[in-house]
């Protein structure tokens, strides 16, 4: 859903590949990898690909239909993310283990991204946000509303 997202938006305004490589200072074959599905684009990229085309995280996901949200900030803290991951954990009386095994990926690497220390990678943090129907903007701190719109 992300690469045909990222697509759609990039031709839309006419962009090249080589010309969005350039803005999030990547090469084009890297781009081009995300954008065709082989590679799975880091949060942080994806986070300004989002900033630079005004489209929202949960948008660009697939979690809504919505692109443009009103943002509170536009960088994500990954100390705050991982405050926003443990509070949802919490809420849900999961433990770090039962999280981690939802989105099949290694404990240590969860409790990692918990403590701030490492950006949980996109796929499996889109997964939580399915799985506890959260907004990822609102995960990252970038909007205040916990709700998917």
């Amino acid at each position: 859903m992300i690469y045909e997202r990222m697509k759609n938006i990039r031709t839309y305004y006419g962009h090249t590949q080589s010309q969005i490589a350039n803005v999030l200072k990547v090469s084009r074959s890297t781009y081009a990898g995300w954008e065709n599905g082989i590679d799975s684009i880091i949060l942080p990229n994806l986070n300004n690909f989002c900033n630079y085309y005004k489209v929202s995280l949960d948008y660009i996901c697939g979690l809504s239909n919505i692109k443009e949200i009103k943002l509170e900030n536009l960088e994500i803290d990954k100390i705050k993310l991982g405050n926003n991951l443990k509070e949802i954990r919490l809420k849900n009386n999961h433990t770090q283990k039962k999280v981690a095994k939802i989105l099949n990926i290694d404990q240590s690497n969860y409790s990692k991204c918990e403590l701030g220390k490492i950006y949980l990678h996109t796929y499996p943090l889109i997964e939580f946000a399915k799985y506890y129907k959260v907004s990822i903007d609102w995960l990252c701190s970038k909007t205040k509303d916990p709700n998917i719109k």
